[in-house]
């Protein structure tokens, strides 16, 4: 059923002459409709007219209460309001409230209200889709998830605020119409907000990363987007405030990472520049060399660059010393079948340089499951061969040392098996034992006495308890009494644990004889000694006390003959002392 007209309020002869107007416009009685008052009208359905025409001329009327009741009730129908006051204002009125348009009666024919009516519905319904666009739009801005608001250019005061900056900023819109930009932001951010001047200028403006501040003090990044507009008379700018927060701190962490890892690189190249170790890769098969890091390490090993390696393949291959050549081959085919391998050749470098250098190779196998790349890593170990070389030399120099001393030497762990032991020791075992002692035997085989056994076993203890001491043996052996000075110390690892012990026997027997001989030597020389503080003594008194008695004066004196007599007696007696101790060294020499 096709909609008709709703005519409100026109008296008798206006509405006979709208009525005729009308019909000569092809409108039927019965698409026109007539209400003798606003109220009346209300009772038709909303959906029933396509248009209205309300005659506002009457007594009383009032334009903008009535069509505030009208578009209330008949909301998407346009209204032509007619009136027999030609009074622009009365129009100016009309169509501020509301009105699709304005005429006077009796000034206007069929043809112009035909006009009326087309240009009210085209009117109505291009109001009609703005009013629903801008409903589109407020209900996107006051739902959209977010943070959006719109501010006054000259002031930067808040005009309006979406839902999402409310949550998200926690104001209420009543907070953020008494606010400014400036209050979200922190004193370090603030003075980084672009003037209002700048904003008017532009019509987007991309403000880029912004730390903002909640009502209750918690800050993050946002990224800010503001576009120039209009909000009713006011120039304003609409902001975007995307939430970066999480996105800078990713970002953040990953510069950090970033940093670290550049200075974990930088480490590791001036670490492998440092040890001469480099890291590289050839295809399988051919061996060509398609990777290597770093490159001033490798240019340090090789003396070649990687890229003047990757271009002539034959630098490095006749680099290699010849008798070591076939080696690097079967190496690098041993990865290629085996998966691994490993090799230390001779290389001769540009300087003429001869280095030894080992190789640990890795085969990478390829996603459709065949050989890819042979990887390695290259390091100089021609100080560790000429250390290693020097160590075996030393080593052999101070085990044939230990070999040839007479001292018999050996060491032994904690469960008291020998762990070395040099052949004075394993000679002497021999001829105890008819058994040669070797590393892993038990240190108290089947010789000796039980005795024997259990004083050196608490002697090795002693020394597994931390302590170094000496002792003195007396052993017959070979039908002869041996005399040993044997001293035990505790061997200590690198972390300060007892692991062993160290013992070095020593034959003391002819110090021990030199000792007593030494001793019967002293005691002669003691006796020596009293034989003259003693027995020379007194002969001496005896002539030196006859001498002073002497008369040189009378030599013929009957008491000279007398004190010569007993000076005859007195160097007798001297002289048979003096044979003693002749007698006495005579017995210290032999």
């Amino acid at each position: 059923m096709k909609k008709g007209l709703l005519v409100i309020e026109a008296n008798g002869t206006k509405y006979a002459t709208l009525n005729k107007q009308l019909t000569e416009l092809h409108y039927s009685k019965e698409r026109i409709c007539r209400s003798f008052s606003i109220d009346e009208s209300l009772s038709h359905p909303k959906d029933e007219f396509f248009i209205i025409i309300a005659d506002l001329s009457s007594p009383g009327a009032s334009i903008s209460p009535s069509l505030h009741t009208l578009q209330k009730h008949f909301k998407n129908i346009p209204i032509i309001v007619l009136s027999d006051n030609d009074d622009k204002e009365d129009a100016v009125t009309a169509i501020r409230e509301g009105a699709q348009d304005f005429l006077v009666n009796g000034k206007y024919d069929a043809g112009q209200l035909e006009k009326a009516i087309l240009f009210a519905a085209e009117r109505k319904a291009v109001t009609v889709k703005t009013e629903f666009a801008v409903r589109e739009y407020k209900k996107h801005f006051e739902n959209g998830p977010i943070p959006m608001w719109i501010i006054d250019s000259s002031t930067m005061k808040f005009l309006i605020v979406n839902n999402a900056a409310v949550e998200k900023y926690g104001y209420t819109k009543e907070e953020f119409r008494r606010m400014s930009i400036n209050d979200l932001l922190p004193p370090d951010e603030k003075e980084l907000l672009p003037a209002g001047d700048n904003l008017k200028k532009k019509d987007f403006y991309d403000a880029g990363y912004r730390k903002y501040l909640t009502k209750k003090g918690e800050t993050f990044y946002t990224h800010i987007y503001t576009h120039a507009t209009q909000f009713g008379n006011v120039g304003a700018t609409i902001n975007f405030a995307i939430d970066v927060n999480k996105k800078i701190q990713v970002e953040k962490h990953n510069e950090e990472l970033t940093n670290q890892i550049k200075a974990q690189k930088e480490q590791l190249e001036s670490l492998l520049y440092s040890m001469g170790y480099t890291i590289w890769s050839r295809k399988a098969g051919t061996f060509e060399l398609v990777y290597a890091y770093p490159n001033n390490a490798y240019m340090k090993l090789f003396g070649f660059s990687a890229d003047e390696m990757m271009r002539d393949k034959g630098l490095f291959y006749n680099a290699i010393h010849p008798d070591d050549l076939e080696l690097v081959y079967e190496s690098l085919k041993e990865a290629n079948t085996k998966g691994v391998s490993e090799v230390i050749f001779r290389y001769v470098s540009p300087s003429g340089e001869i280095k030894t250098l080992k190789s640990q190779i890795n085969l990478k196998i390829g996603f459709d499951g065949t050989p890819d790349t042979i990887n390695g890593v290259t390091f100089d170990i021609s100080k560790e061969r000429q250390l290693t070389e020097t160590i075996r030399n030393t080593e052999q120099n101070l085990l044939a040392t230990i070999n040839n001393t007479r001292d018999q030497v050996w060491s032994i762990n904690s469960k008291l098996e020998i762990v070395f032991c040099n052949k004075a020791y394993q000679e002497f075992i021999y001829e105890l034992a008819a058994v040669t002692p070797k590393p892993g035997d038990y240190v108290l085989g089947e010789w000796g006495s039980e005795s024997f056994f259990n004083t050196r076993k608490k002697d090795y203890e002693r020394a597994l308890a931390g302590e170094s001491f000496t002792i003195l043996v007396e052993e017959f052996y070979d039908g002869a009494l041996l005399h040993k000075e044997i001293s035990s110390n505790p061997i200590i690892d690198d972390a300060g644990r007892i692991v062993g012990v160290i013992c070095i026997a020593r034959d003391i027997s002819e110090q021990k004889n030199q000792f007593v001989q030494i001793q019967k030597q002293n005691e002669k020389l003691r006796e020596i000694a009293w034989i003259q503080s003693h027995k020379v003594r007194g002969p001496v008194a005896s002539i030196l006390g006859l001498a002073s008695l002497f008369n040189y004066e009378a030599i013929h004196h009957d008491t000279n003959i007398e004190i010569l007599e007993k000076l005859t007696i007195a160097t007798q007696d001297l002289d048979k002392i003096i044979k003693e101790v002749v007698d006495k060294t005579n017995n210290i020499h032999q």
